[in-house]
C-alpha cells in the first residue's frame, strides 16, 4: 500500500473522528454516579476509546497477521470500554473494581500504559438477593501481557508476548440449596475420584439440593490439557530446589498442582507420605514458560531410603479444545446414606491434539457412601470409562470401610481395581495405581496412652502384563505382611519395632517370578530442651535388617542387607537450625559369599540468620556406592558411582533501600566402568537485586546460569547465562520511563563439532512526558540489537502525541513500525508500518 493510500485513508479518520467528537452523547457514555442524588455509597469512573490503524505491510503478510492478530495489512479498527465501581449498589451489593469490553479479548495488545486496561472487579450481595441466596462475581482480564516488567518470579525482562488473560466467576450460592457458577473453573464431583476432579474448563457448574435429593451439572470447554510430569509416580527429586522445566506452555493458570511424595523403595505405587506444596510459599511457576522453580531444594530420599518424587500436574493451553457436558444425580434416603450416578460425555474437536493425559469419550460411574453412628463409615465407587477409537469399555472399581467401633481399636480395609486403559476428566494420582488390583486391610490398637500396636496385609496384583502402567513381562502378584509396636516412654526417648514379609510371585508361571523378603526395622528417638551449645537437641536412629530369597534361578542372588542411619537436629538459638543424617547400607551375596554393594549416604542443612536483615539456607546431599568384595573398611576406595548435590540461598537488606537474593546449585552424578568414566553435571545459579532510590525512581537487575554438561562417549556442553537490568523514573514532567535491557549469552558444544557460542541483545524502552497541561508524548521501543537466535524475533516501536482534555476527552496521533527479521525463516519476515489515531471519551 502506498503513502498516498495510507494518507488517503486517514484523512478518513479525521473525518470520522471529527463526526464522533460533534456527537454530545458519545462523552456521555459513562456518567458520575452522584451518590448524595441516589442515597447510595458508590463511586463510578469511565471511559471509551476507539483507535483506527493504517498500515503498510511489506514482505509476508499473512505471518503479519498471524502474529499481530488485532492488526490488518491495511486498515483496522479496535475500541474499548472500561468502567471502574467502587461501593455499594442498590439491593445490597457490594461493588469494588474495573471492568472493560475489549475487541481484541483473546488477542495480542502492545501498549505503554497498562494501567488503564484491566479488569480486576467483584459483586458480592450483602444480604439475599432472593429467598437465600446470595450472589459473587468476580472478573480478571489481563491484554496487556507482552512484557511482565515486575514478574521476578522468572527472569528479568524476558517474558515473551503473551494473549491475553480472561478469568471470570459468577456464582449463585444458598446455604439451603447449594451453588451455580459460571466462568473459569476447575470443578470436581463430589466424593468421587474416577469421574471429574478439578478439570480446567470455562463453562457453568452447579450443585443443588433440595432435601434427600441433589443434583450435580456441569457443561463447557475444557481449557487446555492436562499433563503429569515424569513418569506415572512424577519427577525425582534430586537434592535441589530446580527448575524443572516443563514439558508443555503455557499452562493455564491456577491449574496446577505441586506436591512432594515418599514412596516405599520396594514398590513405587505404594505412597508413605504426601506433602501438598502452596504457589508463591513453596513454589514459583511461571505460566508462560512453563517452569517451577522451589524455594527450598527436596532431598532425594528419605533416612530410611524411600525415594522422594515431586508431582506436578498441570493444564496446558492450545489452539483447540474439547467440549464436555455431564451431570450427577444423588439421593440421601437415610441420614447417613447416600448413592449417585453420573455420566460425562466429551465432544471431541479433530484439531485439538497434543500429549498428556488421555480422557474419554463417555464416562459412567455411580458411587456410595454410609455412615453408622459415629464409629463406622465407607464407600463404594464404580466407573466405566469408553476411550475414543475403541470398541472396548474400561473399569474401576474401589470400595472401603473404617471402624472404630470399640474405643482403642481402629480397623480399616480398601481395595481398589483399575483397569490399565481407564481414563477420567483427569485425577493423574490414579496412574501409579492403574493395572493394578490393590487389597490393603490394616488396624491400629492403642494398648495405652503412649504404646500402640499396628497390623496390615495388602495384596497387589498386576492385571496385563507389558501394560502402559506398571508395565511387567509377567502377571505380578505381591502380598505384604507387617506387624508393629510403638512405645513413646517420654519427649527423651521412644522407640518402634516392625516385622514386614513381602512375597512376590508370578500368577501364572512360579518359575519366571517366585521370591520373597523378610524385613525387620526398628527406631529409637527422642528431643532434649536444651543440650548445652546445641540448644534443642534431637535423634533418631533407624535400623533395617533385609533378607531377601530367590526360590528361582532367574533374577537377583540371595542377600542380606544391613542398613544403619543417624539423624541428628539441633537448634542452637532462634536463628539457627542444623539437621545431619548419615546412612550405611551393606549388601551381601550370599550365593557368591561378597559384600557386592555398600552406601554410603550423608544429608545436611544447615539455616543461619546472623543478622534480622540476612537470612542463609545450605544444604548438601553425597551418595557413594562401592563394592567392598571380602573386605570391608571404615572408608572404602574405588567408588562405582557417587551422586552430589548442594545448594546456598541468602537473602540479605544491607540497607533500607536494598534487597539482594542469591541461590547457587549443583547436581552431580558420576559412574565408573572397567574402561571408561561418566559425568553429568548441572548448574543454577540466580541472582536479584532491587535498589529503591526514592519513590520516583529504582533499579533492578537479576541474572541466571544454567549449564548442563554431559561427559559420556561424546562430550556435551549446553549454557545460557540471562542478564536483566531495569530502571523505573517518573519525576515531574516525565510520567513514566522504564529501560530494560536483556543479554543472553549461549553455548552449544557436541563434540566432535565445533563449539557454538552466541550473544543476543535486547532493549526495550517505554515512556511517557507531559509537555504541557493538556499535551503528551508517549512512546515504546523493543529493540534486538544484536540479532542471534531468540525465541521472540518480534521488534516493534512506537510513537504518539496527543492532547487531553482536563474532563472529557483524550485525542493522539501516532506512528508504529513492527518488524519480523528471523534468519532460520526468512520467507516469514515482514515489516509492518503507519500511522494510527486514538480517541478516548472519559468521566
Amino acid at each position: 500500500m502506498s503513502l498516498k493510500t495510507i494518507l488517503g485513508k486517514f484523512g478518513l479518520i479525521i473525518v470520522l473522528l471529527a463526526f464522533m467528537a460533534a456527537q454530545p452523547t458519545y462523552a456521555k457514555i459513562f456518567e458520575w454516579y452522584d451518590s448524595s442524588k441516589n442515597h447510595q455509597d458508590l463511586l463510578l469512573l469511565g471511559f471509551g476509546e476507539l483507535t483506527m490503524q493504517a498500515l503498510d505491510v511489506s514482505g509476508n503478510e499473512k505471518a503479519f497477521e498471524e502474529a499481530n492478530p488485532s492488526l490488518k495489512a491495511d486498515f483496522s479498527t479496535n475500541y474499548r470500554l472500561s468502567m471502574f465501581a467502587n461501593g455499594n449498589a442498590t439491593h445490597g451489593f457490594l461493588v469494588n473494581g474495573a471492568a472493560i469490553i475489549d475487541s481484541r479479548i483473546g488477542e495480542e495488545y502492545q501498549t505503554i500504559d497498562p494501567s488503564i486496561f484491566r479488569l480486576k472487579m467483584s459483586v458480592e450481595s450483602t444480604e439475599p438477593i432472593w429467598d437465600t441466596w446470595r450472589f459473587t462475581g468476580r472478573g480478571l482480564y489481563d491484554p496487556n501481557r507482552q512484557w511482565e516488567l515486575e514478574n521476578l518470579d522468572s527472569r528479568l525482562l524476558t517474558q515473551p508476548q503473551d494473549p491475553a488473560r480472561l478469568e471470570l466467576l459468577m456464582r449463585l450460592e444458598s446455604e439451603d440449596y447449594g451453588l451455580i457458577e459460571g466462568g473459569s473453573l476447575r470443578p470436581s464431583f463430589k466424593n468421587s475420584k474416577f469421574t471429574l476432579h478439578q478439570r480446567s474448563i470455562f463453562g457453568a457448574y452447579a450443585d443443588l439440593h433440595s432435601g434427600p435429593v441433589g443434583v450435580e451439572a456441569v457443561g463447557g470447554k475444557l481449557e487446555g490439557k492436562a499433563y503429569r510430569e515424569g513418569t506415572s509416580v512424577g519427577l525425582r527429586a534430586d537434592g535441589t530446589s530446580g527448575p524443572f522445566d516443563l514439558t508443555h506452555a503455557p499452562v493455564t493458570r491456577g491449574s496446577e498442582e505441586v506436591k512432594i511424595e515418599v514412596r516405599d523403595r520396594f514398590n513405587e505405587t505404594i505412597v508413605i507420605s504426601t506433602q501438598m506444596l502452596t504457589r508463591d510459599i513453596d513454589y514459583n511457576m511461571d505460566y508462560l514458560l512453563g517452569r517451577v522453580l522451589l524455594h527450598q531444594p527436596v532431598a532425594s530420599e528419605s533416612p530410611t531410603a524411600d525415594p522422594v518424587y515431586i508431582v506436578i500436574t498441570y493444564d496446558y493451553l492450545r489452539d483447540e479444545n474439547d467440549e464436555i457436558v455431564g451431570g450427577r444425580g444423588k439421593i440421601t434416603p437415610l441420614d447417613d446414606v447416600q448413592v449417585s450416578g453420573s455420566y460425562l460425555h466429551r465432544f471431541t474437536d479433530n484439531e485439538a491434539s497434543g500429549t498428556g493425559e488421555a480422557e474419554p469419550e463417555n464416562l459412567l460411574g455411580a458411587d456410595c457412601s454410609f455412615k453408622v453412628q459415629n464409629h463406622t463409615s465407607g464407600y463404594v465407587e464404580v466407573a466405566g470409562a469408553e476411550n475414543q477409537g475403541t470398541n472396548a469399555d474400561y473399569s474401576a472399581l474401589r470400595a472401603g470401610i473404617e471402624s472404630n467401633v470399640i474405643d482403642n481399636l481402629k480397623l480399616n480395609a480398601d481395595f481398589q481395581r483399575i483397569d490399565d486403559q481407564f481414563r477420567s476428566f483427569t485425577n493423574s494420582d490414579l496412574n501409579p495405581t492403574k493395572n493394578q488390583q490393590r487389597l490393603f486391610l490394616g488396624g491400629d490398637y492403642q494398648l495405652t496412652s503412649k504404646q500402640k500396636a499396628t497390623a496390615a496385609f495388602a495384596d497387589i496384583r498386576g492385571l496385563e502384563e507389558n501394560g502402559q502402567y506398571n508395565t511387567f513381562d509377567y502377571l505380578r502378584n505381591e502380598n505384604i505382611y507387617l506387624l508393629g509396636y510403638r512405645n513413646d516412654l517420654t519427649n527423651k526417648l521412644g522407640f518402634g519395632l516392625k516385622l514386614e514379609r513381602r512375597d512376590i510371585k508370578d500368577r501364572n508361571n512360579a518359575a519366571l517370578a517366585d521370591n520373597y523378603q523378610n524385613r525387620v526395622m526398628a527406631d529409637i528417638g527422642g528431643s532434649f530442651e536444651n543440650v548445652g551449645l546445641l540448644g534443642q537437641f534431637g535423634y533418631v536412629a533407624n535400623y533395617e535388617m533385609i533378607m531377601f530369597r530367590n526360590e528361582i534361578q532367574l533374577g537377583d542372588h540371595d542377600a542380606n542387607t544391613n542398613q544403619l542411619a543417624l539423624t541428628l537436629t539441633s537448634k542452637p538459638g532462634e536463628n539457627a537450625a542444623i539437621k545431619l543424617t548419615q546412612r550405611l547400607a551393606l549388601r551381601n551375596d550370599r550365593k557368591l559369599d561378597t559384600y557386592d554393594e555398600r552406601q554410603d549416604v550423608t544429608f545436611a542443612t544447615v539455616q543461619y540468620r546472623p543478622h534480622v536483615n540476612l537470612n542463609t539456607l545450605a544444604t548438601y546431599e553425597y551418595k557413594r556406592y562401592t563394592a567392598p568384595g571380602g573386605s570391608v573398611q571404615l572408608w572404602q576406595d574405588d567408588p562405582s558411582r557417587t551422586q552430589r548435590a548442594g545448594t546456598f540461598a541468602v537473602e540479605y537488606l544491607p540497607l533500607q533501600k536494598i534487597k539482594a537474593v542469591g541461590k547457587v546449585g549443583r547436581h552431580e552424578t558420576r559412574q565408573w566402568f572397567a574402561d571408561s568414566t561418566t559425568r553429568a553435571t548441572e548448574d543454577f545459579v540466580l541472582g536479584q537485586l532491587t535498589y529503591f532510590h526514592t519513590h520516583h525512581l529504582s533499579f533492578n537487575a537479576e541474572s541466571e546460569l544454567r549449564r548442563k554438561d554431559r561427559e559420556y562417549s561424546v562430550h556435551s556442553c549446553d549454557k545460557i547465562w540471562d542478564l536483566g537490568l531495569k530502571v523505573n523514573w517518573n519525576r515531574d514532567r516525565l510520567n513514566e520511563f522504564t529501560a530494560g535491557l536483556i543479554r543472553r549469552w549461549q553455548l552449544q558444544n557436541y563434540m566432535p563439532n565445533p563449539e557454538v557460542t552466541s550473544s543476543s541483545y535486547i532493549l526495550l524502552l517505554s515512556g511517557s512526558v507531559s509537555v504541557s497541561r493538556e499535551l503528551f508524548i508517549r512512546g515504546s521501543v523493543k529493540s534486538i540489537l544484536l540479532n542471534a537466535p531468540l525465541d521472540d524475533q518480534k521488534t516493534f516501536t512506537r510513537l504518539e502525541v496527543g492532547y487531553d482534555s482536563q474532563r472529557w476527552y483524550r485525542v493522539s496521533l501516532g506512528y508504529e513500525r513492527i518488524e519480523s527479521d528471523i534468519d532460520l525463516y526468512p520467507d516469514r519476515n515482514y515489516t509492518g508500518q503507519g500511522l494510527f489515531v486514538r480517541f478516548t471519551g472519559k468521566m
